[in-house]
């Protein structure tokens, strides 16, 4: 009988477990981009493709999966599907609507490395947590659902002090007023 429990909390817990994207790794359940999304996301990389990726069609750039923001809301997350469009730690991603008609993103980041949807939600959408890290230094951001599109409510940067050889962090919070505050870290944890 407590093994039935067991195996029912880990089924439950694995299915309620937050969801995670990486620029290193292709999408699980990939899904074609509409057009309109493709010609806009065309546009925004344009500047920064290398020659590699100049080779490519614009449909062969990208990559999508369809991703659940809350029991009637999905979007379509993008990356790039080659790291042509990236640099050498982070690419750009974004979350554009499944419903919408004209192509605006609802959330983008320019330089990230992972992506976290996670369970707990704000105003009824689960929150997004975004991070990236070099050797030397790092930032992750927490990002909540504010009426039509992502808002950034949390944003830490760090870098490798290697005197002490601990994270020197510069954490900035949004505080209930709207206004981000600034606040210092001097090494914490790694």
């Amino acid at each position: 009988m407590k093994s039935l429990f067991l195996f029912l909390f880990l089924v439950s817990s694995a299915l309620m477990a937050a969801e995670e994207y990486s620029i290193e790794k292709h999408f699980q359940n990939p899904v074609k981009l509409p057009a309109n999304i493709t010609s806009y996301l065309t546009k925004e990389v344009q500047t920064g493709r290398s020659a590699s990726c100049h080779e490519l069609k614009p449909n062969e750039v990208f990559e999508a999966e369809i991703v659940h923001l809350n029991a009637a809301s999905k979007a379509y997350l993008v990356k790039p599907a080659h790291m042509c469009a990236c640099s050498t730690h982070y690419c750009p991603m974004w979350m554009f609507p499944v419903k919408a008609k004209t192509a605006k993103p609802i959330w983008t980041h320019p330089a990230t490395h992972t992506l976290e949807i996670l369970d707990k939600k704000l105003s009824g959408y689960r929150k997004l947590k975004e991070m990236g890290e070099e050797p030397s230094r790092g930032h992750d951001s927490v990002w909540s659902w504010d009426r039509d599109r992502y808002t950034e409510i949390d944003n830490t940067e760090w870098t490798l002090d290697p005197e002490k050889e601990c994270r020197l962090t510069k954490q900035t919070s949004q505080m209930m007023d709207g206004r981000m505050v600034q606040h210092f870290i001097k090494c914490a944890q790694n």
